[in-house]
């Protein structure tokens, strides 16, 4: 399972001395002759991240949750649907065996539905989580040099005057820009928690997944071919390797195993 990646700090990501140098000139140096455009100072780093902080759609993770317990529920009524049934002539001449064998039949096609299922959209939840994955890389990226901007701002708050040689009582700028590093460290702070609970979403969706793939791949497999040598050795078909017992057996230990992607989701 991926690692969950702790933050750094603002002020202890590493900033070079060129960069922040560059962010003066190209752009706080300009707001000296343009001060109204002092609101959009790193605007692009906000409206960047601002669409990469979705997570994982939650309504897929509810669905695979939904049709695991709906295969939950299908295979715990196995024992009833499966149990062999001998009919006499009586039965027969009526067709209650055919009534019987047809009910058989469409639960296991339902079963095999919800499985299909399952699988379908456990593969989407593994592109989700990739992609989910991709933006979170990007968006620390951006928190980077969201750092850096903070820094330069901070840095050019006190170098400022240095800039001015008659500054007017009035001017108002060091404010309004110390007003704008404090919003951009609260909203950076804000996206912060949203990186985590992006990171928080893939975890579970992982759990989930974990659980899921181990059914999909061993137990589902193995219990399906024991239902099929359980129908063979019901059909007179010589085949004494697979008991009602070794049948309930595994339905259990799937069961469980499905229960268990429940409890971690």
């Amino acid at each position: 399972m991926k690692q969950f990646t702790l933050l750094t700090p603002l002020d202890q990501i590493p900033c070079n001395v060129n960069e922040l140098l560059s962010i003066k000139r190209n752009d706080l140096v300009p707001l000296l002759d343009n001060q109204t455009r002092l609101n959009l100072y790193a605007d692009q780093l906000i409206q960047a991240q601002s669409v990469l902080l979705n997570g994982i759609d939650p309504n897929l993770t509810q669905r695979l949750s939904q049709v695991i317990a709906q295969i939950i529920e299908q295979l715990s009524a196995s024992k009833k649907q499966l149990k062999p049934r001998t009919f006499n002539s009586l039965q027969k001449w009526l067709g209650l065996d055919l009534e019987f064998n047809v009910g058989r039949i469409n639960y296991l096609k339902d079963l095999d539905v919800l499985i299909d299922e399952a699988k379908q959209l456990s593969q989407r939840l593994h592109i989700e989580i990739q992609k989910s994955d991709s933006r979170f890389q990007q968006a620390t990226g951006l928190r980077e040099q969201m750092a850096k901007y903070i820094r330069a701002g901070q840095e050019f708050l006190h170098e400022y005057p240095n800039f001015v040689a008659n500054r007017h009582p009035l001017d108002n700028f060091s404010e309004r820009l110390a007003k704008k590093i404090h919003t951009l460290e609260t909203l950076q702070a804000s996206n912060d928690i949203a990186l985590a609970q992006m990171q928080i979403s893939q975890q579970l969706s992982l759990s989930l997944l974990d659980r899921l793939n181990e059914a999909q791949q061993v137990l589902i497999p193995a219990w399906q071919y024991n239902v099929k040598q359980n129908q063979l050795k019901q059909q007179n078909v010589q085949n004494p390797t697979v008991s009602n017992a070794e049948l309930d057996k595994s339905r259990d230990k799937l069961i469980q195993s499905l229960k268990k992607s429940l409890d971690n989701k």
